[in-house]
């Protein structure tokens, strides 16, 4: 994705639109890539350098370094440090952290997100966000990926209890954990548990602090941590490589790629719009240059028993 720029003006019109911005600030040269050769840092404590560097060196030639930052200054998953921005801009501002600290202008970052989906509120969904700023050049691009195969499993329990049955839905100790006070205190907090000692001891330590007697035990959800995420920020990267291995037809910037979703198919009895995807609108991190790219054909009509006239 990219950060939408000014609404361009239509060179036409009616559903099929293609948006083209006027002549290009500047052009970027097509003869190799402009990332060819160039070194980025990418910010991170959590190891996620293998996750990343690697579909951009293949892609585009492009080097990714690691600079080892605070990131957690930005917000945890154990919420010791809220998170105060939206994850996009809290991945920007990671990258930035780095490329300060790396004296570099070309950096690079992830920040994911596990919730409920919101199509869906009783599953849970890992959206992953990796990020490419530029600042030599004034652009930002990035792309996500999300998932309902990450592993986020929780429980409370006592000292006593056993917890077999959670471990194995929790995948331990492929997947490490986190244990705290269930109510109380937030401390003490121990992370990284990858052994059943380690375990054992946080749980009685951490009952024991809390105020109803049980402790909080939790996937570690840190990227080194959970392998079932790696994956998720493994996809992400794949996919950022290749939006920044596509240049922009007009202008010739790395980044081009979807920028919006164009809603609104006509139901095929009545003609009343159902909010399913129609087209995406596709674009550039550097100038205006926008295309509409149709998801469907401009005869297709949607079903009726999807339309809010026809089937209420």
């Amino acid at each position: 994705m990219v950060r939408r720029p000014r609404t361009p003006r239509a060179s036409a019109s009616g559903r099929n639109a293609v948006f083209v911005a006027a002549t290009p600030l500047r052009s970027w040269g097509r003869s190799e890539h402009p990332y060819t050769g160039r070194v980025g840092v990418l910010a991170t404590k959590h190891g996620k350098l293998p996750l990343i560097a690697p579909p951009l060196a293949e892609a585009v030639g492009l080097r990714v370094d690691a600079v080892a930052v605070d990131t957690d200054s930005l917000g945890t998953f154990t919420g010791e440090v809220p998170r105060q921005a939206p994850p996009l801009d809290t991945a920007i501002a990671k990258a930035r952290l780095g490329m300060s600290a790396a004296g570099r202008t070309l950096g690079l970052a992830s920040e994911g997100s596990i919730g409920p989906d919101p199509a869906m509120p009783f599953v849970n969904a890992d959206q992953e966000i990796v990020v490419l700023v530029d600042d030599d050049n004034g652009i930002v691009v990035w792309e996500s990926h999300s998932s309902w195969d990450t592993i986020a499993a929780s429980t409370s329990a006592t000292a006593a209890e056993d917890l077999a049955p959670f471990l194995s839905t929790a995948d331990f100790p492929g997947h490490q954990l986190i244990v705290r006070p269930n109510s109380g205190e937030l401390h003490p907090i121990y992370k990284g548990i990858s052994s059943p000692d380690m375990l054992a001891a946080a749980v009685s330590e951490c009952a024991a602090a809390a105020a109803d007697g049980l402790a909080r035990v939790e996937t570690d959800m840190r990227a080194h941590a959970c392998p079932s995420r790696r994956a998720v920020i493994a996809a992400a990267a794949e996919r950022l490589a290749a939006r920044v291995a596509t240049r922009c037809p007009s202008c010739g910037a790395p980044g081009w790629g979807r920028v919006e979703v164009v809603f609104g198919v006509p139901c095929a009895w009545c003609g009343t719009e159902v909010a399913r995807p129609r087209a995406e609108i596709d674009g550039c991190p550097a100038c205006q240059c926008r295309r509409e790219r149709p998801l469907v054909s401009p005869e297709a009509g949607a079903d009726p028993g999807t339309c809010p006239c026809c089937n209420p």
